[in-house]
């Protein structure tokens, strides 16, 4: 059994760590630029004021959305319920400000996942930061005492698979 040396997997680590840490900065950095401490956080305000028109779309199919980074644009399907709609809008806001290029997302396709894995990983993180920030969620949690799910899911305007990761993520369990 062959395996990579120690020290060539923790660059690997490090630099996953690194770049995690680039898109909650940079999605934290918009906050701290333009955020005025309300829940839930609108995400189309955040690209109006980086220059980006968000245009809601009919016949997108199974496509959640897309960037279309050339006309400074973000197109979501009108289709989808409106949490998922605040999520691809900030993900696909995450690939504009983490300079990704344009995207198109089909989640329905099993393999969505693998065109870019890092940018679309990337780019969840950078949403999860920017529609339910770390210090939102420990306030509401920690200070306001709110523990149900579902209350929490409806203050951040998020789908219970977005909140479920994102507290996941923070080491929260309820």
């Amino acid at each position: 059994m062959t395996s990579a040396p120690l020290n060539e997997r923790q660059d690997f680590d490090l630099d996953k760590d690194l770049e995690m840490t680039r898109a909650v900065e940079t999605a934290r950095a918009l906050l701290d630029e333009y955020w005025d401490f309300n829940i839930p956080i609108v995400p189309e305000d955040f690209a109006r004021r980086l220059g980006l028109k968000v245009e809601r779309i009919e016949g997108l199919g199974t496509k959640s959305g897309y960037l279309d980074a050339e006309n400074r644009k973000i197109c979501v399907n009108s289709s989808d319920v409106p949490e998922r709609q605040r999520f691809t809008i900030a993900h696909e806001l995450g690939h504009f400000c983490l300079e990704h290029g344009s995207s198109l997302r089909d989640t329905t396709m099993t393999n969505w996942f693998l065109v870019n894995p890092v940018h679309e990983r990337l780019a969840n993180e950078f949403a999860a930061e920017l529609l339910m920030p770390a210090i939102a969620i420990k306030a509401m949690i920690e200070v306001r005492k709110i523990k149900d799910p579902v209350a929490l899911r409806e203050a951040f305007g998020v789908s219970s698979q977005a909140l479920f990761f994102r507290l996941k993520n923070l080491g929260y369990i309820l």
